[in-house]
């Protein structure tokens, strides 16, 4: 039972009908269809006539105060809700309801997802029938019958401009709220459609289900055309198995989110699999491991749940480790809730962590492939946690790209390294390199050559000690901006490498392309060195950078045979656990003040 104080003079939006002994008018019949469509059942307090709702909000003898216009001030400790808006005076005026601190939990949310659901033209309606009723028993039938005929009037008036605004007010809304890539809703379109689908009863037979895409492994192997014809392949297999009572929606570059049905209790991996096998299929079919970038994230929606953005996020966290534990899919249970509550604490303390310097400068030694002497080290970071211990990058870099806060890591990293070689060089150490790896986001940066230059003009070590490395998802994305960089750095003295080269489509692409001084067999060729392809093809890559003027470095090298193989192939530079693991700087440090003593 809920009760309601009401404004027994706001005719014809609530008065009092002394000969009824009621409240009438358009506010009263919206409660009376509130509570024919919800558990709740309304009454007007017992009135008499009198304006008696600021005493009623001060006793709490009420859940409800209805009647207020948006000039009238808010009752104390009373939360609003507008009830409509409508036209007087040529202006449009609305009018609220207020909540009292007495109202059961759950109220303010049914009624205000009842009231959102009120048209135009039913308001119309009710101050018809109010006007009618009201004349009635007050003007003769003349005069009803004028009423009722400007009424009429208005009333057609209202449903001609709403039918004729309403089409351009809906096209607008579709624009705005699709993806132009793939024509799937976006996020707006996913919330407003969650409001419209669940409340407090239906939303527990939901689930957030998060398909995630890999697209940064993506843009190694393809180009960007191929991967947006992926996604749009996604986007439509996924919609193949989306109910009528679903929502599916491209809520992010990476992902798509979808409001599933789970009340018929469907297993999931009897939903699932068909979309994977279309996946594989895709992939089969175009040569490319496309299904391995995809997994799933799935957040059963529980009854205390209120944030969407949330719950979407829960699914995302998940599908992000199913793809770091190579599963298809993990369902959000309270233990890896509990996990992700971990990553989120990780999160919040990474701006404290920048400031306490928790972020720590590890290098991983090159040596020369044929003396096997020191000849530079990789800039690599690992974070010292005060709590935690040492953590490593797989961990903490995906947080920071998910906080945009990547950029912030790599010029951290590229001032330590900095430091590093200004301390050499003040040894008279100047022929000991470091190589500086930088995200996609920073590298493609407007102001990535600023901010470098920014850091390095405090030393006075040489600056082709330093070679930034470039991957190919870094090119692929933003190819004028990252050449101008490249450009600029080298007019600095910064040489440049690329990375991972030989994973993906693009490789000998960039090296005609930009103004490389040497490129990084990926690990994945060291691996299949010993087999007659894998020999092939590194044995040929490393011909055609030789033949460009380029140094070639091995990663990822562990065996002795893998040593030998690149070594018969003439390969410059070697890096690898075969030689070195990653140390931290003052061990790095006190490393190579040894070796070249010994060379001394």
């Amino acid at each position: 039972m809920i009760y309601v104080a009401g404004n027994p003079d706001a005719y014809p939006l609530e008065y009092y009908d002394s000969q009824t002994e009621s409240y009438e008018g358009v506010i009263p019949e919206l409660f009376r269809e509130f509570s024919q469509e919800s558990v709740y059942d309304v009454v007007y307090y017992p009135a008499d006539g009198e304006d008696h709702r600021q005493e009623f909000a001060e006793t709490l003898q009420v859940d409800l105060l209805s009647g207020y216009g948006a000039d009238e001030g808010a009752p104390e400790g009373a939360s609003g809700a507008e009830m409509f808006r409508i036209m007087q005076d040529g202006q449009e005026s609305s009018y609220y309801v207020f909540i009292t601190k007495a109202a059961p939990e759950g109220l303010r949310e049914d009624l205000t997802s009842y009231l959102s659901s009120v048209s135009p033209a039913q308001i119309s309606g009710y101050l018809a029938d109010t006007a009618l009723y009201h004349k009635a028993n007050e003007t003769n039938h003349l005069t009803v019958y004028a009423l009722t005929f400007i009424i009429i009037i208005l009333v057609c008036t209202i449903i001609l401009i709403i039918k004729r605004y309403g089409r351009k007010l809906r096209e607008l809304r579709q624009y705005l709220e699709t993806d132009a890539m793939t024509g799937l809703g976006n996020v707006e379109y996913f919330e407003r459609n969650y409001d419209l689908l669940t409340n407090n009863k239906t939303k527990t037979l939901y689930q957030v289900v998060y398909f995630y895409v890999d697209i940064d492994h993506l843009y190694r192997m393809c180009n960007s055309r191929e991967v947006d014809t992926f996604l749009q392949y996604c986007a439509e297999k996924i919609k193949e198995k989306t109910a009528g009572n679903e929502v599916l929606a491209k809520v992010s570059e990476n992902g798509f989110a979808l409001l599933k049905f789970s009340g018929n209790g469907r297993n999931l991996d009897q939903w699932l699999s068909p979309i994977f096998a279309s996946f594989h299929e895709y992939a089969m079919e175009k040569g490319r491991p496309y299904d391995l970038c995809v997994s799933v994230g799935i957040y059963p929606i529980k009854e205390n749940d209120r944030n969407l953005k949330e719950m979407a996020y829960n699914a995302l966290e998940c599908a992000q480790m199913a793809r770091r534990e190579q599963k298809k899919y993990l369902v959000c249970t309270e233990e890896l809730m509990r996990s992700v509550m971990q990553m989120r604490y990780l999160q919040e303390s990474m701006n404290s962590a920048f400031e306490k310097k928790e972020f720590q400068l590890y290098l991983q030694f090159y040596v020369d492939a044929h003396s096997f002497r020191i000849v530079g080290g990789e800039a690599l970071s690992r974070w010292n946690h005060p709590q935690k211990g040492i953590i490593m990058p797989g961990v903490f870099v995906p947080l920071m790209e998910q906080e945009k806060m990547i950029s912030r890591l790599d010029y951290y990293c590229l001032e330590r390294a900095c430091e590093f070689l200004e301390d050499l060089w003040q040894r008279e150490i100047d022929t000991f390199f470091i190589s500086c790896n930088f995200s996609r986001e920073t590298f493609s940066s407007v102001d990535f050559v600023q901010k470098c230059k920014g850091i390095m003009d405090a030393f006075h070590f040489p600056k082709e000690l330093l070679i930034f490395e470039i991957t190919e998802s870094v090119s692929v994305r933003s190819a004028t901006q990252v050449q101008k960089n490249i450009l600029e750095m080298k007019k600095y003295g910064v040489k440049i490498a690329l990375d991972d080269f030989g994973e993906g489509f693009s490789s000998f692409y960039d090296i005609q392309q930009y103004p490389i001084d040497g490129v990084k067999l990926d690990k994945g060729l060291i691996d299949d060195v010993l087999t007659s392809g894998g020999d092939a093809i590194v044995r040929a890559m490393i011909q055609v950078g030789h033949e460009l003027g380029m140094t070639i470095l091995a990663e990822g090298v562990e065996t002795e045979e893998q040593v030998q193989a690149l070594q018969k192939m003439n390969c410059d530079v070697i890096q690898g656990f075969r030689f070195f693991v990653p140390l931290p700087d003052w061990d790095a440090k006190k490393h190579l003040l040894a070796d070249f003593e010994h060379l001394k």
